[in-house]
C-alpha cells in the first residue's frame, strides 16, 4: 500500500534497517524530494543502496516515497513523486515548484481526468497513468486545497512548506503515513525496544494540528493536513 516518511531536518534520517523495511514492503521503486534554490528537486526508482549513498547529502527536511504499484502497474515511471505541472512529468529527476507523493488509492481518478477533458479543456498527457498522476493533473488546475477531498495520505512539498494530508504516525522522529514496515525490521542488539517497534496506534491527533479543514467532507478519513513543522514542534 506505498509508505511515505517525512525527515523534519537534517538531524533525522532513516537508517539502513528501515530503509530496507520499506523496500521489502513496498519494492515497486522509492523516490525522495528535497528543497534547493526556493525549488523542489526529486530523483526516484531508487533502491535501499542509492538512499542509502543519497540521503546524507541532501540538505534540511526530506520527502521518501517507497511504492506498491495498485494502481498503473509496476513501471519506473510511476514512482513518486510527480511534479505538480501541466503534464506531471514522469522524468525520474528533475525540479519543479511543487510536487505529490501519496500512500492510498484513489478509485476515482479516472473520473476526474474526464472531467478536465470534458468541463476544462485540458489534455491529458501521454504515458503511463496512475491516481497520483492525476492528482497531481488536478491539483494544478484546482489547487492544492483538493486534496483534502481525496481518499489516502498525501503530501504536497513546494519550495517553502510541506502539507500533510490524513492520518499520519511518527516513527524515529519521522513522520510515516502507516507503519506496517515496521514489522520487518531486522531487530539490533541493543536496541531500544520501543524505537524499533512503536505502537501502530501512536498517531498524530488532528485536531492539535493547524489544518485546512475539508470542503463538504471528504471519504475514508482523508480530510485533516498541516504542515509537517507544526506536526513536529
Amino acid at each position: 500500500m506505498c509508505v511515505i516518511l517525512v525527515c523534519p531536518d537534517e538531524t533525522v534520517r532513516p537508517e539502513r534497517d528501515v530503509l530496507d523495511a520499506c523496500h521489502a514492503a513496498n519494492p515497486h521503486g522509492a523516490g525522495v524530494a528535497w528543497r534547493e534554490g526556493g525549488r523542489v528537486r526529486w530523483m526516484k526508482n531508487l533502491e535501499p543502496d542509492d538512499l542509502e549513498a543519497l540521503l546524507p547529502e541532501l540538505p534540511d527536511e526530506i520527502v521518501i516515497h517507497f511504492r506498491w504499484a495498485s494502481v498503473g502497474g509496476v513501471d519506473a515511471d510511476l514512482c513518486h513523486p510527480f511534479p505538480v505541472t501541466r503534464k506531471a512529468e514522469t522524468d525520474l529527476f528533475g525540479t519543479a515548484d511543487a510536487v505529490l507523493f501519496q500512500n492510498g488509492t484513489w478509485s476515482a481518478y479516472d473520473v476526474a481526468l474526464r472531467r478536465l477533458t470534458t468541463e476544462r479543456g485540458k489534455r491529458i498527457p501521454r504515458g503511463p497513468m496512475s491516481d497520483t498522476r492525476a492528482a497531481a493533473l488536478c491539483a494544478h488546475v484546482h489547487g492544492r486545497r483538493v486534496l483534502s477531498k481525496l481518499p489516502g495520505r498525501w503530501v504536497w512539498m513546494d519550495g517553502k512548506q510541506t502539507r500533510l494530508y490524513g492520518d499520519w504516525e511518527k516513527h524515529r522522529g519521522m513522520l510515516a503515513s502507516n507503519l506496517h514496515f515496521v514489522r520487518r525490521i531486522v531487530r539490533v542488539s541493543g536496541r531500544d525496544r520501543s524505537d524499533a517497534d512503536e505502537s501502530p496506534t501512536d498517531l498524530c491527533q488532528p485536531d492539535l494540528w493547524s489544518c485546512e479543514r475539508p470542503q463538504n467532507g471528504a471519504p475514508n478519513g482523508a480530510t485533516p493536513c498541516a504542515t509537517a513543522s507544526s506536526l513536529f514542534s
